[in-house]
């Protein structure tokens, strides 16, 4: 094959499929209400009531360790791959290591980025800003416009997701350094992230779908960043 058609094949498989993967996923979880039936469930099961609100939303694990602990181990992370970075301009033995870690970085960097500045746009709730979880909105689907009397929330897409899936960039750079380990890479971030997504969900601040943007988010910027930039520069 050549590489103009391996090139084709990547855009394709990588960018393409993904994307018309999650939109039809995206179509019908809207269509069927798929977040709030999910999160009805996780509040039944907590025995949750609209007077008490979620029982989880304090508790140790959700909160405290993946919530609190989860946010300061992603930005340990990113310190330690920034100091890498300054090192390898000093440090001989890290020199070829200044691509991917300047990539990881950046991949990271502009998907905590552009979830942010999506949460502070968009108009949708918690689910523990909602009337069946104790709250006093009503809901509204992601991509309904919100009714005059609801009063917008800034809940999507999800901002704790992107911290752990944000790093989904090592899964290519496994790819071109190491491809034994690009699954061992890919499930292991999809761990990371999932675990604060379901974290998030449990304690009632997410909708299933905002995680699941943050990680579309993660993936576009990573691919997109591999096919353009990555693989040309980690050659050179």
């Amino acid at each position: 094959m050549s590489a103009t058609n391996t090139y084709r094949s990547e855009i394709w498989s990588l960018l393409i499929l993904p994307t018309l993967l999650f939109a039809l996923f995206n179509l019908l979880s809207e269509w069927g209400e798929w977040d709030l039936k999910l999160s009805l469930w996780w509040f039944e099961l907590e025995s949750g009531t609209p007077e008490s609100g979620w029982p989880w939303r304090h508790s140790f694990i959700p909160d405290t360790l993946l919530h609190g602990g989860g946010h300061d181990l992603v930005v340990a992370i990113a310190v330690i791959v920034m100091v890498l970075i300054g090192l390898s301009w000093r440090v001989p033995r890290l020199t070829a290591a200044r691509v991917p870690l300047s990539y990881l970085l950046l991949c990271f960097l502009l998907t905590v980025l552009l979830v942010g500045v999506l949460k502070s746009l968009t108009h949708v709730n918690c689910p523990w800003d909602l009337l069946p979880f104790g709250g006093s909105q009503i809901y509204v689907p992601t991509f309904s416009l919100l009714p005059d009397d609801v009063t917008p929330g800034r809940c999507f897409p999800g901002g704790h997701a992107a911290g752990g899936y944000g790093w989904i960039a090592l899964f290519f750079v496994a790819r071109v350094y190491c491809p034994r380990l690009r699954w061992v890479a890919l499930v292991s971030v999809l761990l990371l992230g999932g675990s604060f997504d379901l974290a998030q969900q449990l304690r009632g601040a997410h909708f299933m779908s905002h995680g699941l943007w943050s990680l579309m988010i993660a993936w576009w910027i990573a691919a997109s960043l591999y096919l353009l930039w990555f693989k040309r520069a980690a050659k050179d």
